[in-house]
């Protein structure tokens, strides 16, 4: 293991060597390469190493790996998520790194860290108590959250995301401990370019950025949303690899219309109601510049902004002169919107698959009668992605407009929510993206009447409101075509 030699005159802070043992804990969290290439003529007992099954370095291997150089020391490196690992840190980096006597004496290695809050967690029976627990490790040691998420993936993910991020973004405020993320407001107008200078990482590679417009299927949460792109990091750090100093979740906290949240003395975002306009564009605007200026090749997902904000059509920018954001940025900045395209494109994987399982060729999408369920922005970029597919495999615009049928919420009584057909005659009240898919005839229709009548192949849910698609709506479906495709992916 790598040391540090400490001289005892007082000199300028040099950086720490964080040695091999903490780099191999780090090292599946940070992305860090440990391999070497050895030469095929090497004798097997050379470079063959077993992990230690005794002693401080149970479970861990020693080899070379390329240790961290870090500024901190002491008791700034415990307190420091990133680079902390609890009761870990074997003997010989205690003392490198300056904190024996700050930790209990007793070592336990990362795998026996993680059952102990795998056991915690387990004893939970409440997911948004369970999410507190995990978030808590998260805010203290970013080495044990990782190593859980990625070991743990499938049981971890609907804590850290949905469907409990939900209830966490709406207790928020409630349980706000520790900062993660960065927040821009109007206030802030002509001083991001400096703001965005405050984040500590250097080297920043994907940027998730929420207005809180509309989180989920809750609408409107205003800087309560941060839930979202910390939670969205969360699993891109574990299933995708990206290292956790390489993101930054962000809020544009431009108000809330949420009057709950407007007469809510705890509530920690900006207590006016929501801008709109050529105000909120500038907001928009002026964050993406700045993050592009210290970051040139940062990735900006844009995450839960409402539909009228997300996306619209050249015809809608030209009459109200708004740039509109998927629309102004998609061919200027790398970025997506993942409510509308990554949607779309996930969507649209799995409808060419159930193809394939029908043993249908995916060039026939275009013969296919789809039933979408949820005219919002999830909805309606599917539709999209879809109808861009039907256009590749060479149908005309007109053919595969044909082939959609999109129904929206249309008010309801007491506890009833009804879906109907979208229809020209409700054309003033549509955005350009949902008249584009608006029927002729028809409008209006139930999903039961949909179905009966147009005979759908398909069945895509893609609104907020669970409990849709009932019995006797797939026995119908079943009855016009031997092999329905049906997706519930409704909240």
């Amino acid at each position: 293991m790598l040391s540090l030699a400490i001289r005892s005159r007082r000199v300028a802070p040099r950086p720490l060597i964080l040695g091999t043992s903490l780099q191999r804990c780090l090292s599946s969290t940070y992305g860090l390469d440990s391999s070497i290439s050895v030469d095929s003529s090497t004798p097997d007992e050379w470079v063959e190493v077993q992990a230690e099954t005794e002693g401080e370095w149970k479970g861990c291997v020693r080899s070379f790996m390329a240790p961290i150089q870090i500024n901190s020391r002491g008791s700034e490196i415990l307190n420091n998520p990133l680079f902390n690992k609890g009761v870990a840190f074997k003997g010989g980096e205690r003392d490198r790194l300056r904190f024996r006597g700050l930790l209990p004496p007793r070592r336990l290695n990362m795998q026996l860290q993680v059952q102990r809050v795998l056991e915690e967690i387990r004893a939970e029976e409440s997911m948004i108590r369970k999410n507190e627990i995990l978030e808590d490790v998260h805010d203290r040691n970013e080495t044990l959250y990782h190593r859980i998420l990625v070991d743990y993936i499938e049981e971890m993910a609907p804590i850290i995301y949905t469907p409990t991020v939900g209830q966490a973004c709406k207790e928020f405020a409630q349980r706000f401990r520790r900062n993660r993320g960065m927040y821009f407001c109007e206030e802030d107008r002509g001083h991001m370019a400096a703001m965005v200078y405050n984040w500590p990482q250097k080297d920043v590679h994907v940027i998730v950025v929420t207005d809180g417009s509309r989180i989920l299927g809750l609408g409107d949460l205003g800087a309560n949303g941060m839930g979202i792109p910390i939670g969205k990091l969360s699993l891109y750090c574990a299933a995708g690899g990206i290292a956790p100093h390489r993101v930054m979740p962000v809020v544009l906290d431009v108000g809330t219309d949420n009057e709950e949240l407007l007469n809510d003395p705890y509530y920690l975002g900006v207590q006016r109601p929501r801008l709109q306009g050529a105000p909120y564009y500038q907001v928009v605007d002026e964050f993406v510049q700045a993050a592009r200026h210290r970051w040139p090749n940062v990735l900006i997902q844009f995450e839960d902004f409402s539909s009228d904000k997300a996306q619209a059509s050249n015809r809608i920018e030209s009459k109200h002169n708004i740039p509109v954001i998927l629309n102004k940025y998609r061919n200027q900045v790398l970025c997506f919107n993942d409510d509308i395209q990554g949607t779309g494109a996930t969507s649209l994987a799995g409808v060419l698959g159930g193809l394939r399982a029908k043993g249908e060729d995916p060039t026939s999408l275009g013969d296919q009668r789809i039933l979408i369920a949820g005219a919002g922005s999830a909805g309606i970029g599917v539709a999209q992605v879809l109808y861009q597919a039907m256009l590749e495999h060479g149908r005309t615009e007109e053919e595969a407009r044909g082939c959609f049928f999109v129904a929206d919420e249309k008010g309801g009584r007491l506890t009833e929510v009804i879906f109907s057909l979208l229809g020209i005659e409700r054309i003033d009240q549509l955005s350009p993206e949902q008249a584009m898919f608006a029927r002729e005839t028809d409008g209006g229709l139930s999903l039961n009447e949909i179905v009966n009548k147009y005979k759908p192949t398909m069945l895509l849910g893609m609104t907020a409101v669970g409990g849709l698609f009932k019995e006797d709506l797939i026995k119908d479906m079943a009855k016009h075509c031997e092999r329905p495709i049906i997706f519930p992916l409704s909240k």
